[in-house]
């Protein structure tokens, strides 16, 4: 997260959106039987995160447009695939994994997640995962199940919580029909990469996307990445179209031979999402939207203003910040708890550096890091305004209403927001002196429309 909680004091839960605890704690054991993951260990969220529906709208626009604004600025970097690659200084082992131009430029953003927070003066994007291997989205659909069930009908009947797997099926068989295609889905993943061994049960994490699929209508299978590669070789492909739910870039940071992974795009089947999602997701792109480009419109650069926090490529010598004039890497110095320096193509926090937390030398080596690689980016740090919860403490067996900050995450699925998830601390009790660490957790948000 950008920044840590500094909790209220706790009290009691009250309101309408609490439950009865050993109801709760069965319904989380059953819902998340499998993979109960570190999201849930000591705490669990005791009801959505609860939001006005105008925020909701306003993200919903937001998240709209700023994806075409990143198309654009993607675009505007080279006539075809490759030309873009190069442009972003991205790995060329992964050059391969490009299909045809047309499907590349037609799908990269049809799927993806902004990490989101919520300041004193309004949402800003810190940055825009496009990918099918986004993270939240079983989380969501699993929590929001769970909160219909839980939730006493008049409080329910305030709240808007969306089903992200069940739009996303109607972006599948659009973009299905698109093609011509039968419905007929192959949900291709890896275990590790959600954090969980192939043992009790945890294929039940991506059977859950199967039998959402399946009641769209859709002939689903899942297969972990060799599995799939072992069918190739016995049936060859009977699959139309992968769901792929993993990240070549992940495999190679993680020291993986990406060759399986470029077996399953060469398949003859379509691949969501194509290569391309990941430059439109690049990091660099907010960069080159912060400093203004040549056909941003006076409206896109006021809306750039309002939404993203300052931004520039750690390739720029001369940047003018806050009205001033300064060489970059000095402003990263002299200003350190400002700022916040980012490996462009990195996912789940890798290669994030933040000034606050960091001490000096160390900042001053990932200063120089940055500025040799050339594709990192410095970002004004952004900070969360708080907000509320309610969260049952496994360990207290109690309830608690809390003061929190935190991340948020709307799934974005053809061109709409489906369902948020929100990435929040929970500070121990007694937190004030400082005796205890806290908790992060993942839930839901739910737009309250009254």
């Amino acid at each position: 997260m950008e920044q840590t909680s500094t909790a209220a004091p706790v009290t009691a839960a009250r309101g309408p959106y609490a439950t009865d605890s050993r109801r709760l704690l069965n319904a989380f054991d059953h819902q998340f039987r499998g993979f109960r993951t570190f999201w849930f260990d000591r705490i669990a969220p005791a009801g959505p995160v609860v939001r006005p529906a105008a925020e909701g709208a306003d993200l919903e626009q937001a998240s709209v447009r700023l994806a075409g604004l990143l198309r654009r600025a993607v675009q505007e970097l080279g006539g075809d695939c490759l030309s873009r690659h190069r442009a972003l200084g991205l790995d060329e082992r992964l050059t391969e994994f490009y299909g045809d131009e047309e499907s590349e430029n037609a799908y990269a953003t049809v799927m993806g997640r902004p990490d989101v927070i919520r300041t004193a003066s309004g949402w800003k994007f810190i940055e825009f995962n496009f990918c099918s291997s986004t993270g939240g989205q079983v989380y969501a659909h699993l929590l929001n199940e769970l909160w219909r069930q839980l939730l006493p009908g008049p409080a329910l009947d305030t709240l808007t919580l969306a089903d992200p797997l069940r739009d996303r099926n109607d972006v599948l068989r659009a973009v299905l029909d698109d093609l011509g295609l039968d419905p007929r889905v192959a949900l291709v993943g890896y275990l590790p990469d959600v954090f969980l061994s192939d043992t009790g049960g945890s294929r039940r994490y991506y059977e859950i996307e199967v039998e959402a699929l399946r009641k769209a209508g859709i002939e689903a299978q899942y297969f972990d990445t060799d599995e799939f590669l072992a069918s190739l070789d016995s049936r060859g492909n009977t699959f139309p179209m992968v769901l792929e739910r993993t990240v070549p870039q992940e495999w190679i940071d993680a020291g993986r031979d990406i060759a399986p992974l470029l077996r399953i795009r060469k398949c003859g089947a379509a691949v969501l999402t194509p290569q391309s999602s990941y430059q439109a997701a690049n990091k660099q792109l907010f960069a080159l939207l912060s400093a203004g480009q040549d056909w941003m419109t006076e409206d896109d650069r006021n809306f750039v203003e309002r939404y993203l926090p300052w931004s520039r490529g750690m390739w720029e010598e001369d940047v003018e910040f806050q009205g001033e004039q300064w060489k970059l890497p000095e402003l990263l110095s002299e200003r350190r708890a400002d700022f916040v320096v980012k490996r462009s193509d990195g996912d789940q926090n890798f290669d994030v550096h933040i000034g606050a937390r960091t001490e000096a030398s160390a900042w001053e080596d990932v200063i120089a890091k940055a500025g040799r690689a050339g594709t990192w980016i410095a970002q004004e740090a952004v900070h969360s305004a708080e907000f509320g919860a309610e969260v049952f403490d496994c360990d207290l067996g109690a309830y608690r209403s809390i003061s929190t900050r935190g991340v948020f995450g709307p799934l974005f699925m053809g061109g709409r927001m489906t369902g948020c998830v929100v990435r929040h601390d929970v500070p121990a009790p007694g937190d004030a002196a400082g005796q205890a660490p806290g908790s992060s957790i993942l839930g839901t948000v739910g737009w309250r429309t009254d």
